[in-house]
Protein backbone atom coordinates (compact mmCIF):
# COMPACT_ATOMS: atom_id res chain seq x y z
CA UNK A 1 0.00 0.00 0.00
CA UNK A 2 1.38 3.44 -0.94
CA UNK A 3 0.85 6.46 1.26
CA UNK A 4 1.22 10.22 0.86
CA UNK A 5 1.39 12.75 3.69
CA UNK A 6 -0.09 16.14 4.48
CA UNK A 7 0.43 18.13 7.66
CA UNK A 8 -2.63 18.30 9.88
CA UNK A 9 -3.75 21.94 9.94
CA UNK A 10 -3.73 23.46 13.43
CA UNK A 11 -7.35 24.55 13.04
CA UNK A 12 -8.80 21.78 10.89
CA UNK A 13 -12.34 22.54 9.77
CA UNK A 14 -14.38 19.56 8.65
CA UNK A 15 -13.07 16.37 7.08
CA UNK A 16 -11.75 17.57 3.72
CA UNK A 17 -8.47 19.05 2.58
CA UNK A 18 -9.27 22.00 0.35
CA UNK A 19 -7.01 24.06 -1.95
CA UNK A 20 -6.39 27.63 -0.74
CA UNK A 21 -8.31 29.16 -3.66
CA UNK A 22 -11.40 27.13 -2.76
CA UNK A 23 -11.57 28.17 0.89
CA UNK A 24 -14.55 30.42 1.49
CA UNK A 25 -14.95 33.30 3.94
CA UNK A 26 -15.70 30.93 6.83
CA UNK A 27 -12.18 29.53 6.41
CA UNK A 28 -10.40 32.89 6.08
CA UNK A 29 -8.31 32.39 9.23
CA UNK A 30 -7.15 28.95 8.08
CA UNK A 31 -6.40 30.24 4.57
CA UNK A 32 -4.45 33.23 5.91
CA UNK A 33 -2.44 30.99 8.25
CA UNK A 34 -1.50 28.72 5.34
CA UNK A 35 -0.60 31.69 3.14
CA UNK A 36 2.00 32.76 5.75
CA UNK A 37 4.36 30.01 4.60
CA UNK A 38 4.57 31.77 1.22
CA UNK A 39 5.56 35.14 2.73
CA UNK A 40 8.35 36.54 0.59
CA UNK A 41 7.66 33.84 -2.01
CA UNK A 42 4.18 34.93 -3.14
CA UNK A 43 5.06 34.32 -6.79
CA UNK A 44 4.81 30.57 -6.07
CA UNK A 45 1.06 30.99 -5.61
CA UNK A 46 0.83 32.08 -9.25
CA UNK A 47 2.92 29.12 -10.48
CA UNK A 48 1.06 27.36 -13.30
CA UNK A 49 0.59 23.62 -13.02
CA UNK A 50 0.82 22.16 -16.52
CA UNK A 51 -1.28 19.07 -17.21
CA UNK A 52 -3.82 20.17 -14.57
CA UNK A 53 -4.34 23.62 -16.14
CA UNK A 54 -4.48 25.52 -12.84
CA UNK A 55 -2.39 27.49 -10.35
CA UNK A 56 -0.39 26.34 -7.32
CA UNK A 57 -3.04 27.54 -4.89
CA UNK A 58 -5.74 25.60 -6.81
CA UNK A 59 -4.23 22.30 -5.70
CA UNK A 60 -3.27 20.36 -2.58
CA UNK A 61 0.36 19.36 -2.15
CA UNK A 62 1.45 16.11 -0.53
CA UNK A 63 4.74 14.59 0.51
CA UNK A 64 5.35 11.22 -1.19
CA UNK A 65 7.67 9.89 1.53
CA UNK A 66 7.30 9.51 5.27
CA UNK A 67 7.97 12.94 6.85
CA UNK A 68 9.98 11.36 9.68
CA UNK A 69 12.81 10.83 7.14
CA UNK A 70 12.96 14.57 6.39
CA UNK A 71 13.20 15.71 9.99
CA UNK A 72 15.56 12.92 11.08
CA UNK A 73 17.96 13.99 8.31
CA UNK A 74 17.76 17.61 9.45
CA UNK A 75 18.47 16.51 13.02
CA UNK A 76 21.35 14.27 11.89
CA UNK A 77 22.93 17.25 10.09
CA UNK A 78 22.50 19.50 13.14
CA UNK A 79 19.96 21.81 11.50
CA UNK A 80 17.37 21.12 14.20
CA UNK A 81 17.86 19.95 17.79
CA UNK A 82 14.96 17.55 17.85
CA UNK A 83 12.09 16.23 15.78
CA UNK A 84 8.98 18.13 16.80
CA UNK A 85 5.80 16.07 17.28
CA UNK A 86 4.20 17.35 14.08
CA UNK A 87 1.03 15.56 13.03
CA UNK A 88 0.43 14.36 9.47
CA UNK A 89 -2.42 12.68 7.67
CA UNK A 90 -1.26 9.38 6.21
CA UNK A 91 -3.40 9.02 3.10
CA UNK A 92 -3.78 6.00 0.86
CA UNK A 93 -2.62 7.04 -2.59
CA UNK A 94 -5.63 5.23 -4.09
CA UNK A 95 -7.88 7.94 -2.62
CA UNK A 96 -6.69 10.39 -5.31
CA UNK A 97 -8.19 10.57 -8.79
CA UNK A 98 -5.23 9.71 -11.07
CA UNK A 99 -6.59 12.06 -13.75
CA UNK A 100 -6.18 14.95 -11.30
CA UNK A 101 -2.80 13.93 -9.83
CA UNK A 102 0.70 14.90 -10.96
CA UNK A 103 4.19 14.91 -9.51
CA UNK A 104 6.01 18.24 -9.32
CA UNK A 105 9.79 17.99 -9.55
CA UNK A 106 12.21 20.79 -8.75
CA UNK A 107 15.83 19.75 -9.11
CA UNK A 108 17.63 23.05 -8.42
CA UNK A 109 16.79 26.71 -7.73
CA UNK A 110 14.83 28.50 -10.44
CA UNK A 111 11.62 27.78 -12.31
CA UNK A 112 13.63 26.49 -15.28
CA UNK A 113 14.54 23.49 -13.10
CA UNK A 114 10.96 22.33 -12.59
CA UNK A 115 8.92 19.80 -14.48
CA UNK A 116 5.69 17.88 -13.99
CA UNK A 117 4.64 14.34 -14.83
CA UNK A 118 1.40 12.46 -14.39
CA UNK A 119 1.65 10.30 -11.27
CA UNK A 120 0.85 7.22 -13.36
CA UNK A 121 4.06 7.86 -15.34
CA UNK A 122 6.31 7.94 -12.25
CA UNK A 123 7.70 5.00 -10.29
CA UNK A 124 6.30 5.77 -6.84
CA UNK A 125 9.12 3.82 -5.17
CA UNK A 126 11.62 6.29 -6.64
CA UNK A 127 9.89 9.04 -4.63
CA UNK A 128 10.70 7.36 -1.30
CA UNK A 129 14.28 8.63 -1.24
CA UNK A 130 15.33 12.14 -0.24
CA UNK A 131 16.90 13.61 -3.41
CA UNK A 132 20.59 14.48 -3.56
CA UNK A 133 19.61 18.11 -4.26
CA UNK A 134 17.74 18.23 -0.93
CA UNK A 135 20.73 16.79 0.91
CA UNK A 136 23.06 19.33 -0.72
CA UNK A 137 20.65 22.15 0.18
CA UNK A 138 20.49 21.02 3.82
CA UNK A 139 24.29 20.71 3.97
CA UNK A 140 24.63 24.27 2.61
CA UNK A 141 22.78 25.49 5.71
CA UNK A 142 25.03 23.78 8.28
CA UNK A 143 26.46 26.36 10.63
CA UNK A 144 24.39 29.24 9.28
CA UNK A 145 21.63 29.07 11.90
CA UNK A 146 19.14 29.32 9.05
CA UNK A 147 16.17 26.98 9.19
CA UNK A 148 15.57 25.01 6.00
CA UNK A 149 12.53 24.92 3.79
CA UNK A 150 11.68 21.40 4.90
CA UNK A 151 10.66 19.98 1.53
CA UNK A 152 13.03 21.84 -0.80
CA UNK A 153 13.68 19.75 -3.94
CA UNK A 154 11.59 16.82 -2.68
CA UNK A 155 9.01 15.89 -5.32
CA UNK A 156 5.46 16.92 -4.43
CA UNK A 157 2.33 15.00 -5.23
CA UNK A 158 -0.08 17.62 -6.58
CA UNK A 159 -3.82 17.01 -6.51
CA UNK A 160 -6.49 19.15 -8.15
CA UNK A 161 -9.61 18.74 -6.05
CA UNK A 162 -10.72 18.38 -2.47
CA UNK A 163 -9.92 15.24 -0.52
CA UNK A 164 -11.94 13.50 2.20
CA UNK A 165 -9.46 12.51 4.92
CA UNK A 166 -12.01 11.15 7.40
CA UNK A 167 -10.70 7.59 6.91
CA UNK A 168 -7.01 8.53 7.02
CA UNK A 169 -4.66 7.79 9.87
CA UNK A 170 -2.97 10.62 11.74
CA UNK A 171 0.67 10.00 12.55
CA UNK A 172 2.85 11.97 14.95
CA UNK A 173 6.56 12.43 14.33
CA UNK A 174 8.86 11.28 17.11
CA UNK A 175 12.22 12.48 18.29
CA UNK A 176 14.87 9.80 17.83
Amino acid sequence: MNFIYHGVPEQMIGTHLIPLNRMDATMAETRDKNLEKYEGREEILERKIPLLDCLWNDVIQFLPLHPQKVFELQQELGLIDNVSPYKFFEINLRNLDPHQTVVFFKTAPGEENTYIKWLKDVDFESLQIIPDATLAYYKSLIGTGELPFNYQFIPHIIYKGTLDISGSNVITLRDT
